[in-house]
């Protein structure tokens, strides 16, 4: 199964840069180009999966892991 996750890039030209916001998952963020915007948002969303690992499950919680290749489009 492949999964989509939404990206949206926006320019601004009187900054000269570019802003990425992963809505789905909370992260925003910029870079000055488009290129490296598309690397900084892999960065971020695999630094916000990462984290997700987090927690002591009870003894009633089985835990199961997926595994995700992320991955510009």
């Amino acid at each position: 199964m492949i999964m989509r996750l939404r990206v949206e890039y926006a320019y601004d030209p009187e900054r000269r840069n570019w802003s990425f916001r992963v809505p789905s998952l909370g992260i925003v963020g910029g870079a000055e180009t488009r290129e490296e915007a598309e690397k900084r948002v892999v960065d971020a969303v695999a630094f916000t999966l990462e984290g997700e690992q987090d927690g002591t499950p009870t003894d009633q919680t089985e835990v199961r892991y997926l595994n995700i290749e992320i991955a510009a489009v």
